[in-house]
């Protein structure tokens, strides 16, 4: 089983930077966290986009959590990847309307 600091190290490379998804808002990730990587896969990112910067957080379980629970191989960090990076859009465009997703997120700058 891959360690926290293992995904982290590898999803940060991944993740860290601009992500674009089509023509909205473009979201920049500061850092990359994987606090746990079983039972449950904890994930935070530090975000900043329309001038706001964010806390976000990610808990994935059953399959989704046993992305990582082999050897971290490139299809299952890319499977990953795309993972947390839909669910981060989906977070920002839900954030304002959704209460589940209002509670993953904290502003704070």
């Amino acid at each position: 089983m891959a360690t926290s600091e293992q995904v982290e190290e590898q999803l940060a490379a991944r993740m860290s930077g601009t992500q674009r998804q089509g023509p909205g808002v473009p979201i920049d990730v500061l850092a990359v966290r994987v606090h746990s990587v079983h039972p449950a896969l904890l994930i935070e990112l530090d975000v900043r986009a329309s001038e706001e910067t964010w806390q976000v957080s990610f808990t994935y379980d059953g399959p989704d959590a046993s992305l990582v629970s082999g050897d971290l191989s490139e299809g299952a960090m890319q499977t990953l990847e795309l993972l947390v990076r839909t669910n981060l859009f989906d977070w920002w465009h839900t954030k304002d309307r959704e209460k589940a997703s209002a509670r993953r997120g904290r502003r704070i700058a």
